[in-house]
């Protein structure tokens, strides 16, 4: 029976495929203010106040100050559509908030460069602390890693010149281990950055190496047709959430499945304490 190491491996390198493919130049420029290209914006003094401290290991990594920068100078877009931003052998996703819920897509470089990043869920310098795969022997890998105590930085954006809406930010706590995850704050997101469309034809979004089942419920009680895999994005980027049924920061459990020599898998998910969220949403506009 192939041991469960081996079987792990091969699922983060094809997950780590998917976040780290399409990387583009990790350099990011704060946009200036209009008319005002020869002295930087408070948020660009902001930005290069911040020493961002240096990661002593492989093991632990620094947020980054993204408040001035260009929404198109975050990151880059990964073959699973989503917007990454590299942490050592490790890639956190950012998640773009506009505070009329626009649904600023992570796909559409030209639509990027029209917003400025003005806050972040998490402090720069907050700490992530990552885990890795392990080989047959117990032999740590290097590239491979098995647990992000964050997975994910929420980014505030405004369309660059403008006034833009304030955007309430919550601070999602640490996972301390691969049993416990935090649940995230979905209010003021576009409904399109709240997961990702199931093989069951459901919204889910991701938990560690587990998931919850999204149910968005409409405040005029529309129906929101999630059955067309090509256009489930256009349906749900027209909507808002205003609340949900799970507190940000609720912590959820899992237990793992045992292999026969009664080995914990790494990826194998056998309970959670939370199956689903239901968020409250609005119609933009």
């Amino acid at each position: 029976m192939m041991k469960p190491m081996s079987m792990t491996a091969c699922a983060v390198a094809l997950a780590a495929a998917v976040a780290l493919a399409g990387c583009s130049d990790g350099a990011g420029s704060a946009a200036g203010s209009a008319g005002d290209a020869g002295a930087p914006s408070a948020s660009q003094q902001a930005a290069e106040a911040v020493q961002i401290k240096q990661s002593p290991d492989k093991y632990t990594w620094y947020v980054k100050n993204y408040v001035g920068m260009n929404a198109g100078n975050a990151g880059y877009t990964g073959l699973d559509t989503n917007r990454y931003d590299r942490y050592g052998a490790g890639a956190l996703r950012l998640v773009f908030v506009a505070g009329d819920g626009t649904f600023v897509d992570p796909e559409n470089e030209d639509q990027l460069k029209e917003y400025v990043v003005i806050g972040q869920n998490l402090e720069p310098n907050t700490e992530v602390v990552y885990t890795f795969q392990k080989d047959d022997d117990g032999k740590e890998y290097d590239n491979l890693v098995s647990t992000k105590s964050h997975e994910e930085i929420v980014l505030a954006v405004k369309r660059v010149g403008s006034s833009g809406d304030t955007v309430d930010m919550t601070a999602i706590q640490a996972s301390p281990d691969k049993y416990t995850r935090m649940v995230r704050d979905y209010v003021g997101r576009n409904l399109a950055e709240c997961g990702y469309l199931a093989l069951g034809g459901y919204l889910a979004d991701s938990y560690g190496a587990g998931s919850v089942k999204i149910n968005p419920i409409a405040d005029d009680g529309s129906y929101i047709d999630l059955s067309d895999s090509e256009t489930y994005k256009d349906v749900l980027s027209q909507y808002k959430v205003t609340s949900q049924s799970v507190a940000p920061n609720t912590a959820m459990t899992m237990t793992f499945m045992l292999d026969s020599d009664g080995n914990e898998y790494e990826n194998l998910v056998s309970t959670k304490s939370l199956d689903s969220i239901d968020p409250q949403v609005t119609k933009i506009g």
